[in-house]
């Protein structure tokens, strides 16, 4: 069976890596002349690094990536802890794989290189998506070079500005959520030693918030800052930013989140308009489907976006495998089990950006208070609430 995969992000790369697993014959087919990766920083929790080290990637996450110690949420004006919740090893050891903070260009350059691997000629660059068409025996991806590749599935892993979901669904760009998010990568010696602790920390506040940790073994200090603002004025999704504006945005706040922003140079400001879509009706039509993105793109705020994707990969890949003469039935499967589960994630998502963000010294009283008592009464309580979202492996699905 031939797979033909539009896009090479983390998401396309995973599946392709697991459907050549399975003996699959896999073509992706990236719009860009090169392959890289844009952004900074993305945390991986163990329901995704199961996957990843069943895909035998361990040992270069390992040289890759930063394990942090906790999650905690702080006052982004006082730095006060709200709750902290404990990762490193009492993570690893509750739910059997690590949580990992790591560069998306990191994660990606590993999933490229296994990739390659396994198949050097699968990855085809420079290949933007005009058009598809199906029958009910093949579907025929035609591209903006005039050239055109057939196959007996399609997967559409081209993020949430999907040309494939277009051209099953006429469904457009996802939603701009009135929310953008700074997003830069510092050194760390260019802060005071200690300055960051090792967690992934999300320091909250009025229409705002700021995410930091580290990354490549700590030699990187990642920071996410969402602004709440009324519309995205700029044509593409990202801009250039600046130190100016982005200290403006965070003026008050605590010395640490200072610090850091002061310590970019020019070329490391930049902003990106966060946008997610609904959740789709269906994901699949004849035998072509989506995955990641380009279905369930989401809000970071369960900093689940890539770790949806790779758990896609795998269940669709096991779907595939699993009834090869009947695609009908595998894509149906694939969709049935992963759909409930990323709009759980999307819908909690949204709720967190909201208990983020409460506006006034009243409402964070109100809200955050109770998080702290019940941080301090029962510790295991937060994570007992994340068990449904980090205990699934779905490496055991067949």
């Amino acid at each position: 069976m031939r797979i033909l995969i539009a896009g090479a992000g983390i998401g396309g790369l995973t599946a392709a890596l697991t459907l050549l697993n399975k003996g699959f014959d896999v073509a992706i087919y990236e719009r860009s002349l090169q392959l890289e990766e844009v952004g900074a920083g993305i945390q991986i929790g163990p329901n995704g690094t199961k996957v990843l080290y069943a895909l035998g990637l361990g040992a270069a996450l390992a040289q890759a990536a930063f394990k942090p110690q906790a999650a905690e949420m702080r006052l982004g004006d006082s730095g006060r802890v709200i709750f902290s919740l404990p990762l490193g090893e009492s993570i690893e050891k509750r739910y059997h794989s690590p949580y990992l903070n790591i560069h998306r260009a990191d994660l990606h350059r590993i999933l490229v290189d296994a990739v390659r691997q396994k198949s050097p000629n699968a990855i085809h660059l420079g290949y933007e998506v005009k058009e598809l068409h199906q029958t009910d025996a093949r579907v025929t991806l035609h591209f903006l070079n005039g050239e055109s590749a057939q196959g007996d599935v399609l997967v559409g892993a081209d993020g949430v500005r999907s040309v494939i979901r277009k051209e099953l669904f006429d469904i457009e760009d996802g939603q701009f959520t009135g929310m953008a998010a700074w997003r830069m990568t510092i050194p760390t010696h260019r802060l005071p030693k200690n300055l960051v602790p090792p967690n992934a920390t999300v320091w909250v506040g009025a229409g705002k918030h700021v995410v930091t940790y580290y990354l490549r073994g700590g030699e990187l200090v990642n920071l996410v800052g969402v602004v709440e603002q009324v519309d995205w004025p700029y044509d593409g999704w990202t801009c250039r930013g600046n130190k100016h504006d982005i200290l403006a945005s965070y003026e008050g706040w605590h010395p640490t989140i200072r610090q850091i922003m002061e310590a970019g140079d020019e070329t490391e400001y930049y902003q990106w308009a966060l946008r997610e879509l609904p959740p789709l009706a269906t994901w699949s039509k004849g035998r072509a489907t989506l995955l990641g993105d380009a279905c369930h793109a989401m809000l970071p705020f369960m900093a689940q976006g890539a770790v949806m994707a790779i758990e896609d990969a795998w269940v669709l890949a096991a779907k595939l495998a699993a009834y090869p003469q009947d695609i009908a039935k595998a894509l149906q499967q694939y969709e049935g089990t992963r759909k409930p589960r990323t709009t759980k994630v999307q819908a909690t998502a949204r709720r967190n950006g909201q208990l983020y963000h409460q506006t006034t010294p009243s409402k964070q009283l109100l809200f955050y208070s109770p998080l702290w008592l019940v941080s301090r009464l029962t510790p295991n309580f937060f994570a007992s609430q994340l068990d449904w979202l980090f205990a699934e492996d779905v490496t055991r699905i067949s």
